[in-house]
């Protein structure tokens, strides 16, 4: 019983680290349509600029707010 106790405490702490961890702009391009559900060009306008490293919240955040600004 202690094995399952420290198993379900390194899933944890392995899921609260990958949440926490940053990536590149690039990176996150790479991936967008498995982790936001939108394509490549839709995210290279959306992120137009953007330089530096940001969790995937932190982007998926972004993304909702720029989906929400009207087109000027």
């Amino acid at each position: 019983m202690a094995g399952k106790g420290k198993s379900a405490r390194a899933v944890e702490n392995t899921a609260g680290t990958r949440a926490a961890q940053k990536f590149t702009v690039e990176k996150l391009q790479a991936n967008c349509r498995e982790l936001f559900g939108i394509s490549t060009s839709t995210f290279a306008g959306a992120t137009y600029g953007m330089t530096g490293m940001y969790t995937v919240e932190e982007m998926r955040a972004h993304l909702e707010a720029w989906k929400k600004k009207g087109v000027k």
